[in-house]
């Protein structure tokens, strides 16, 4: 997955190539095929694969168990740079709005595994007290999916993370989280 998710990466969907994949991760080209039947087929599943594996690096430096989704994204920037060691799944799942032949299946295939995640923090948000109780989870969730979408593309507008953050980025990047956080709290939270 490391392997194709990198030639993604380098190359784009359109110029990235089945065979090139299958060399830079040892097998032959067939063996992908067995599980893939196609380049769009590997690439939705590479989404679904990377997010996973943030999540898990994201839990095993911060344990959601009982927090809501406001504790989550207070301590998800300090967390963020346990990450970066994924840097080709964070890149991969940043650019993939670049690739409008296949976003929306990709990024429908990403919201079924963020969305049991955020349900998870929005749910300990109502059973703590933190998040409103008067509004649908469902629709909280699109709420919350939507700024925190929305965020992220203007960051990614804004800078290039092939290279490393500098610290006057990192502070402005940090000052518009919490800004963003500040509203998510005055619409979903008590």
């Amino acid at each position: 997955m490391r392997a194709a998710i990198h030639e993604f990466v380098v190359n784009g969907y359109d110029r990235a190539k089945i065979g090139d994949i299958a060399k830079n991760a040892g097998v032959a080209t067939g063996s992908i095929y067995q599980y893939f039947q196609n380049k769009k087929e590997l690439f939705v599943y590479c989404a679904e694969w990377g997010l996973k594996v943030l999540f898990k690096t994201l839990n095993e430096h911060m344990v959601i168990d009982d927090k809501d989704i406001f504790e989550y994204l207070e301590e998800y920037m300090t967390t963020v740079k346990a990450m970066d060691k994924d840097r080709d799944i964070i890149l991969f799942l940043q650019n993939i709005e670049k690739e409008p032949v296949i976003k929306d299946d990709t990024i429908k295939a990403m919201y079924n595994v963020g969305g049991k995640y955020g349900k998870k923090l929005i749910e300990n948000g109502k059973r703590r007290g933190t998040v409103r109780i008067d509004i649908d989870d469902d629709l909280l969730m699109e709420y919350y999916t939507a700024v925190a979408e929305r965020f992220g593309m203007r960051i990614n507008r804004r800078w290039d993370f092939v290279t490393e953050m500098t610290e006057e980025q990192s502070r402005t990047i940090q000052k518009e989280f919490n800004q963003m956080l500040e509203l998510l709290k005055k619409g979903m939270g008590c």
